[in-house]
């Protein structure tokens, strides 16, 4: 008995040695620890900084032989971070650095498999994104007729903000936290789904609440049950899981009941309307070009669309908003410009972009 306790103690012993060291020419970084890694050194750097960037800058600062690049273990993940212009640069034109990571933060928010375009590799994207990319131009995806569909976004932008100017008698306060997210949605949604969402709708609203907890709680580092698969088991909600389970069931049943109203009222005959059309098209009719193809891709297709039609631009255009207001002098730069080039009886056009000054 007590020699099957020491085998047991040796072998895990030498697991965590062997576990914990650096691979041959690593970058520079924190020191690990067993089973955490450097986890505790970045989370204690984000929390005297407030943010994982300035944390990993603060830790790039006390190792000056980086070289633009620095190493972390989080749990059992290896990463590496780019931390200058040059290695970002470097690492994005590197094919070696195309795969995405597998594990099951990767995989719980589609059904077990790795689905979708945002986190798939190698063949299987490879097919998924062309044939997206493709049909989406057909709607109007980087054409002229994306140029009005933005249009008329921005039309009721205007609308909606005038209307909220007047109901407070020529002041209003605006929450620009999610401001533009239902009609930034609504420029790609169009073209997925043929469908445009009012600001008022309560589903929509609630779904985006949701999208905004999570990537309150999940950063680029991903999530503490990503990185420490055990804890799903032993901590569900305090590692995060079951709130990460919970905000994909809801985003799922959103979905799922948008492409079967598709498919009621899909008709091989007609004209597609929209993506999904296009795509229930190869599924009915057996014609797929692959495997790759099924309905579980298309929701999980809809659903990386839908996150990145509410997430990536929509806070791209916060952070411009809170930038010019704290800096008056660039505000009036942009203005003059939109005011030399566009004027202040129409809307922008594609077209402007080569008049601009940058």
């Amino acid at each position: 008995m007590w020699y099957f306790v020491a085998c047991c103690v040796v072998l895990l012993l030498l697991w965590l040695h062997l576990d914990n060291l650096k691979p041959t020419n690593f970058p520079p970084g924190p020191k690990w620890y067993p089973i955490v890694g450097s986890a505790l050194s970045l989370m204690n750097a984000r929390n005297k900084t407030g943010m994982l960037c300035k944390a990993v800058e603060r830790i790039a600062y006390e190792y000056p032989e980086h070289r633009g690049v620095i190493g972390f273990k989080i749990g059992k993940d290896k990463a590496v971070m780019a931390i200058n212009a040059e290695s970002l640069k470097e690492m994005m034109n590197n094919e070696n650095f195309d795969g995405r990571p597998t594990g099951i933060f990767y995989e719980t928010r589609t059904w077990g498999l790795r689905r979708g375009v945002l986190l798939t590799d190698e063949q299987f994207w490879q097919e998924q994104r062309r044939f997206i990319v493709r049909h989406l131009k057909e709607f109007g995806f980087a054409r002229k007729g994306m140029t009005e569909i933005i249009q008329n976004e921005a039309a009721h932008i205007r609308k909606d903000f005038e209307e909220l100017i007047a109901q407070g008698n020529g002041k209003a306060v605006v929450q620009m936290q999610g401001a533009f997210s239902v009609y930034v949605l609504n420029t790609l949604w169009l073209m997925m789904a043929g469908v445009r969402y009012s600001k008022d709708n309560d589903d929509l609203k609630y779904l985006q609440s949701l999208l905004h907890d999570l990537f309150t709680n999940i950063d680029m580092m991903g999530a503490l049950f990503s990185h420490f698969p055990y804890l799903r088991f032993v901590a569900p909600r305090l590692s995060g899981y079951k709130q990460f389970v919970e905000i994909h069931e809801c985003m799922h049943k959103f979905i799922g009941a948008e492409v079967e109203r598709h498919q009621q009222t899909f008709n091989p005959d007609d004209e597609p309307r929209d993506l999904m059309d296009v795509y229930l098209h190869v599924l009915q009719n057996n014609n797929a070009p692959s495997d790759s193809f099924s309905r579980e891709q298309l929701l999980a297709v809809c659903l990386d669309m839908f996150i990145a039609g509410s997430e990536t631009t929509t806070k791209t255009l916060d952070f411009s908003f809170l930038y010019i207001v704290r800096n008056p002098t660039v505000m009036r730069r942009i203005q003059d410009e939109i005011d030399e080039v566009i004027g202040r009886h129409r809307l922008p056009t594609l077209e402007d972009r080569a008049r601009q000054v940058a």
